[in-house]
């Protein structure tokens, strides 16, 4: 095999563990070769580190636009741990008061659980191609690479501008965004505008994610009835369907 065609394979990630070897080495024998392979690398990764700074001026740009001279407020740390442990406190309040009246604390499963089923949908429609020029005023694209980047909190606001022509799938990624930022109410409608749009392409994804959002947001029962509904209506998900019936049970 040429020392090049060994190079192109292992940037692609393709080497066998015999080529492995062989590149291996062809770095520690041959200075040449060796040479040849720091520079790809280097040039590589100089090339993803100038993209990264590419996307990350170019979602602040979108950014910028639609906030305009409005700063985001960040959380102080020690703000953010006291709601944490009030949150406890009132977790643990509640779960004396169940007991003292039922006599045994709740059954129901919990809502983390029902998260780890959940991964967010890939961009499936509006692909982001390397090299791909970035145009700020496209927005549907600008809400995309924002939703790549998970950057939630901005493909939704952009997601909401372009509604007005594109009412099909966006309403789905914008309920994913919304399920991102703990929205689960709003995600809810999101999913259930899509099922009843005229798209057709992610049908089903949107009934898995509706009734993901119930059951996260602790409404088991509603939950349970939109996975019922998914599984006699297709195959989509059907292991993982079965294990959260199961559980719900």
């Amino acid at each position: 095999m040429e020392s090049n065609e060994l190079l192109d394979r292992f940037f692609k990630g393709s080497l066998t563990a015999e080529e492995k070897l062989m590149l291996e080495e062809l770095i520690r024998s041959d200075a040449e070769f060796r040479e040849e392979f720091e520079l790809q690398q280097a040039t590589r990764e100089a090339v993803i580190r100038n993209k990264h700074k590419e996307l990350k001026a170019f979602l602040g740009g979108v950014e910028e636009e639609i906030t305009g001279s409005q700063k985001i407020r960040k959380i102080h740390p020690n703000s953010y741990l006291w709601k944490i442990a009030a949150g406890v406190a009132l977790l643990v309040a509640a779960t004396v008061l169940i007991f003292n009246f039922t006599g045994t604390p709740s059954a129901a499963p919990a809502t983390d659980s029902f998260l780890s089923y959940y991964t967010a949908y890939p961009n499936v429609v509006s692909p982001i191609t390397r090299g791909e020029e970035l145009n700020p005023e496209d927005l549907e694209k600008a809400a995309f690479v924002a939703y790549e980047s998970k950057n939630y909190s901005l493909s939704d606001s952009l997601f909401t501008k372009i509604l007005s022509y594109q009412t099909d799938y966006v309403q789905f990624y914008k309920g994913i965004s919304k399920f991102e930022l703990g929205q689960y109410d709003s995600a809810i409608q999101y999913f259930d505008n899509y099922l009843y749009s005229d798209g057709t392409q992610l049908r089903d994804q949107a009934k898995w994610y509706m009734a993901l959002s119930y059951l996260v947001k602790g409404d088991t029962l509603r939950g349970k009835e939109e996975m019922i509904r998914l599984r006699k209506s297709s195959g989509y998900k059907m292991d993982e369907v079965e294990r959260i019936l199961l559980e719900i049970e």
